[in-house]
């Protein structure tokens, strides 16, 4: 029968149409899904790049960087016969003072050598770069620091000495942080505990802070 071939024609070609619209609806879903899963990855890509420092600002933040000028000795330097030993030990101890310094990681420690001439010439001028009025800050900018701190020791006598460290602020000029200590004997040991107990107490006192201080 035509008419009914017909017919059955009409419904097979309306039938493949609907199959065609619902086949366009369902790649239309699976590209918008795939969208949406592709936004949500790179989402989850850049949290796991990210880390612990994008949850954390403070721990993104580079500690500042520090110059640590020689230790000077002042007071009562005891006579002649006792500078060649003063001088080996302000050698000896201002090494230990930045490496215990570095150790710590409050600071990025910043090498001396590029403005050691400048350094020399204002030793030449100074008695001590501690008291210069700020001299130091112009070592400070040379080195592209943040901070630069001087420390001396202050020797009463043989027995009674004392260990005062500042740390000078490069940009401000002021002083951000000073703290003295007492000790007993001018001799290496005595002053390697001084030296070491100074940087414990710098580390706990920034600890103790927390970045509130």
């Amino acid at each position: 029968m035509p008419g009914a071939s017909v017919h059955g024609a009409a419904q097979r070609l309306a039938a493949n149409r609907r199959g065609d619209h619902d086949s366009v609806g369902y790649h239309a879903r699976l590209v918008k899904t795939g969208l949406a899963l592709a936004v949500l990855l790179g989402a989850m890509a850049g949290d796991a790049a990210a880390g612990p420092a994008a949850a954390d600002p403070a721990a993104a933040a580079s500690p500042p960087k520090l110059v640590v000028l020689d230790l000077e000795l002042s007071g009562d330097l005891g006579g002649p016969e006792f500078t060649a030993e003063h001088a080996a030990r302000l050698q000896t101890e201002s090494a230990r003072l930045r490496s215990d310094l570095a150790a710590t990681q409050l600071y990025r420690l910043v090498d001396n050598a590029p403005a050691q001439a400048a350094i020399d010439h204002l030793k030449a001028q100074q008695q001590y770069l501690h008291d210069c009025n700020g001299c130091d800050l112009d070592v400070g900018r040379q080195l592209q620091a943040d901070l630069v701190m001087v420390a001396w020791v202050d020797r009463v006598s043989g027995l009674i000495l004392t260990l005062t460290y500042e740390i000078h602020d490069v940009e401000s000029g002021q002083i951000s942080a000073r703290k003295s200590y007492d000790f007993r004997g001018d001799s290496d040991i005595a002053w390697n505990h001084a030296i070491d107990y100074m940087v414990r107490d710098i580390k706990r006192e920034s600890a103790a802070c927390s970045g509130n201080c």
